[in-house]
């Protein structure tokens, strides 16, 4: 019996050093930390102003208006000028296989300039089809530009939301750690009192120390999630943000599958992009057969030279001239070598109406499974609030029988661990809602 005590009075005693142990490390994890209070629509407003994937994608958009303005150059005329300045040495006349030379006094000095000009007539539609294919191409940027900040927007939620709930969690969990240490306070009286086995409140150390590490590990996560939406929103790395003014209510959904999926075929960034995938493509063939016809270009030139007067041979007049022309120039070999591109060009068509089928039942696959979740999550709600209830009630029972030495702690621990288990599934699944009703908007491209 001594032995059976002496085991219970050092596992009692490892318990306290634990919870010792515990709670320095739970006081120096939130020391030193500037908290930031944010809203949902402010941490929003930050990830768009500063996370560098949208930032990269709006210069990839910026970067396709201007390749628009460069392909509209190619109709303006061109406009050039040049013109060269010459040293010639005196040449040597060798005579009889080098035995006689004569050395020439030849002018030293030319000079030249010249302007040209020129403006294409027709190209074969090559020029309009490049300037289309650029404008398709700002297109599939500016749809990507609008895929990239609905994601961000998603990414940014759920993780608000995820952040919010860890809060939750240790709002419910310090709860039952404040109602344990009453219950430790009372159990310490009456094991002193004989009236309790010292096991009794063994057991319910132990609680305590179970307790205190999910709150110490609970607050890790809420610094890493933290961490994690401070790089996303730019803010200093070292900030714990504390989610505020946060909607607990889960939004509803009145439609049915069928027009989630009418509208996610109308709205998706995917299917769009997949399309002008197409349209590009096609321009590309047409920019191909282009070369099947004549190039026509308009030019103008003007020329002249300044040689020095005064040496050998005499240069006393200055040789100029302008000319004003039309060119015509067409690749015979067009016909022969251009087979293999254009039947490319097809292949490339067909891949992508493939592609685009491809993206349509992805994104069906994707609005199921959006649908399906939220729908699971708003019943799993409606579940886990009965489970509270039954819980709560469960625990003010064996209380009850508890205080009039009907039950053992063991029964009341249990119990407390049910109420306990039922919030945070009750919380988890409150948000879990929430996030898969935004989950199924972005599935529907209706995450504005």
């Amino acid at each position: 019996m001594r032995l059976l005590n002496f085991i219970f009075r050092f596992i009692l005693l490892f318990v306290v050093l634990l919870q010792g142990v515990v709670s320095c490390l739970y006081a120096q994890n939130r020391l030193n930390i500037q908290v930031k209070e944010i809203t949902l629509d402010e941490t929003i407003q930050l990830a768009k102003q500063n996370n560098l994937d949208l930032l990269m994608s709006q210069k990839d958009s910026a970067i396709a208006v201007e390749n628009i303005k460069s392909a509209k150059i190619e109709r303006a005329p061109f406009l050039s000028i040049g013109g060269y300045y010459n040293y010639i040495g005196s040449p040597v006349l060798y005579r009889d296989f080098y035995s006689n030379d004569t050395l020439i006094d030849y002018y030293h000095h030319q000079t030249s300039w010249n302007i040209a000009a020129g403006i294409p007539i027709y190209y074969g539609g090559k020029i309009k089809t490049q300037i289309a294919q650029s404008e398709i191409v700002s297109l599939i940027q500016n749809e990507m530009l609008r895929m990239t900040d609905n994601q961000i927007k998603l990414s940014i939620i759920t993780q608000f939301y995820s952040l919010y709930k860890l809060y939750r969690e240790v709002e419910i969990i310090e709860a039952n750690v404040r109602s344990v240490k009453i219950n430790i306070g009372q159990l310490e009286s009456k094991v002193a009192n004989g009236q309790n086995l010292i096991s009794d409140l063994v057991r319910t150390q132990l609680q305590l120390s179970n307790f205190e590490i999910q709150v110490f590990k609970t607050w890790n996560e809420i610094d890493l999630l933290s961490s994690y939406l401070c790089i996303q929103t730019g803010l200093p790395n070292n900030t714990r943000l504390q989610p505020i003014t946060v909607a607990m209510i889960i939004p509803e959904e009145t439609k049915q599958f069928s027009q989630c999926l009418e509208e996610a075929f109308s709205n998706r960034n995917e299917i769009k992009q997949s399309v002008l995938q197409k349209n590009y493509s096609e321009m590309s063939l047409k920019m191909t057969k282009s070369f099947y016809k004549p190039f026509i270009s308009g030019n103008a030139i003007y020329t002249t030279n300044f040689p020095v007067p005064g040496t050998f041979p005499p240069q006393s007049d200055i040789l100029n001239y302008g000319a004003v022309g039309v060119g015509l120039s067409y690749d015979l070999s067009s016909f022969y070598n251009l087979n293999h591109r254009v039947k490319a060009d097809r292949l490339q068509i067909e891949l992508d109406e493939v592609n685009i089928s491809q993206v349509r039942n992805q994104i069906e696959q994707e609005v199921k499974s959006a649908y399906v979740h939220f729908m699971e999550s708003k019943s799993n709600v409606i579940t886990y609030q009965k489970n509270v209830e039954l819980s709560e009630l469960n625990y003010r029972i064996v209380k009850s029988k508890y205080d009039n030495e009907f039950a053992l702690i063991i029964d009341m621990i249990d119990a407390e661990l049910q109420v306990n288990d039922s919030k945070l599934s009750l919380n988890k699944a409150i948000i879990e809602a929430i996030i898969q009703y935004h989950s199924l908007q972005y599935s529907m491209g209706k995450l504005n």
